[in-house]
């Protein structure tokens, strides 16, 4: 019997099959394209709405100290009006930035961002000079953070570094004036912690005797409900401010823009409102990002100093 013959595969089937899989290969690629270019634009208008739109839900304004407890929140109303482009209308907002004088690698910030800003720093560290002779070079405002006893604290201080309401009013004023003359260019004080001392109204009266001897502003960091030293610095006839919006509990680009877009509504409503943040590259960097945007808005940017004096 005659034997068969394999038939020959042709080559034109290997060459299709491998022009299907290269169709193939190419319509993942494409759709991975595709799904990165949605993703993305996705996460840019997200950005675009957490900046512009009006907040119509509550937006919680948190406290810069004490293990982030807030301490009070801002609702905007759903009927709240927008941030409309219309120069002039917006009101006042100043910033303060805290915390200054354990690195000087911020600095950069303040020659960066023209507007006004206030720098206020700890006593006693190892750049507190540094950093006031940064702000006097940019010409921004320097005060003194003051650290006053917490009502909860687990960080370590050195003895004394801490104001307390147990100690005597002599070595409150003892303590307060040291640390003011360590920083001799300052023009204001803000509290560092204090959530017990600012509700003690004979400590913060010894304090602020010291404050108001020097010519001095005080801004009450807003770190509890019940403070005292509004109706305290009004009797005394101190020049006094308080924290209005606190930008960067939540240390995050999302969280600190939608502070900035509450701290917007605040002055568009109040006709002013202040600021306070950390130093911290990421908190510098956002309001570097969107004073243009607030400014455009038509609010006016400040020194705590100036707001004070012409509220």
């Amino acid at each position: 019997m005659a034997q068969r013959k394999k038939t020959p595969t042709p080559k034109s089937s290997s060459k299709n099959d491998t022009k299907v899989a290269a169709i193939v290969l190419g319509i993942f690629v494409a759709g991975l394209v595709v799904f990165f270019v949605i993703s993305k634009n996705k996460e840019i208008a997200k950005h675009a709405q957490i900046v512009h739109r009006s907040v119509a839900t509550p937006v919680e304004i948190s406290s810069p100290d004490e293990n982030a407890r807030p301490v009070e929140t801002y609702h905007a109303s759903s009927s709240a009006e927008p941030l409309a482009d219309v120069a002039g209308s917006g009101g006042k907002i100043a910033f303060i930035i805290d915390d200054w004088g354990q690195t000087t690698a911020n600095c950069k910030y303040l020659r960066d961002i023209p507007e006004p800003m206030a720098v206020s720093i700890l006593p006693g560290l190892r750049h507190t000079k540094d950093v006031a002779k940064c702000a006097k070079l940019y010409h921004k405002l320097a005060m003194l953070h003051l650290p006053l006893e917490a009502m909860h604290n687990f960080d370590f201080y050195p003895v004394n570094y801490i104001i307390k309401t147990t100690m005597k009013p002599e070595l409150v004023s003892k303590i307060v004036n040291g640390d003011l003359d360590q920083l001799p260019s300052i023009e204001g004080v803000n509290n560092h912690m204090g959530s017990k001392a600012t509700a003690d109204r004979p400590l913060m009266r010894t304090i602020f005797r010291e404050v108001k001897k020097r010519g001095l502003f005080f801004v009450d960091s807003m770190t509890a409900h019940n403070t005292v030293c509004g109706s305290l610095a009004d009797e005394m006839g101190l020049t006094f401010g308080r924290r209005d919006v606190f930008l960067d509990n939540v240390n995050t680009r999302e969280a600190i823009t939608k502070q900035m877009v509450a701290l917007a509504h605040w002055a568009r409503h109040h006709g002013y409102a202040v600021a306070i943040g950390h130093d911290r590259h990421l908190t510098m960097q956002v309001i570097k990002d969107e004073i243009p945007w607030l400014e455009k808005q038509g609010f006016k940017i400040v020194s705590i100093k100036e707001l004070l004096r012409n509220r």
